[in-house]
């Protein structure tokens, strides 16, 4: 038998995993996964040639059209237009210093490894990069 309270809270939960804002925040951590995923794949490869901030750098630009193209259609429901990509591409050049900066504390100063660093500094500048690409995508 459940409480009064115990119903009201499943409602409250339900209610919130049904809200429109939830449900962009879970599509745009799903394309998000994706497009960390090819990052991280050239971040990982580009360590063997070059040293850990010009790896980042690359992988970063590599997946900047691969976030507009999801971001846009399967987040965002926002149309393809030269507006909203230069607002994006100029939103993640800013967001790409914050990373590359963070990342380089990490691994020069904290110690941390260069291989590990990448992960904290995703996790960092996900909430970053969710409100960043929601602003350059909001209807005109």
């Amino acid at each position: 038998m459940t409480t009064v309270a115990e119903h009201n809270e499943d409602r409250s939960l339900k209610a919130a995993l049904a809200h429109p804002e939830t449900r962009r925040i879970g599509r745009f951590v799903a394309a998000g996964a994706v497009n960390t995923g090819l990052s991280v794949l050239v971040y990982q490869a580009a360590l063997f040639v070059l040293p850990h901030t010009p790896a980042y750098v690359i992988s970063y630009v590599a997946g900047i059209g691969i976030a507009y193209l999801l971001y846009s259609r399967h987040v965002f429901n926002a149309a393809f237009n030269a507006r909203r990509f230069g607002a994006f591409v100029l939103f993640y050049s800013v967001s790409l210093a914050a990373g590359a900066g963070l990342n380089a504390v990490l691994i020069e100063m904290l110690g941390v490894a260069e291989r590990l660093a990448i992960f904290f500094t995703i996790t960092v500048m996900l909430p970053v990069n969710y409100f960043g690409s929601r602003w350059c995508l909001r209807a005109e």
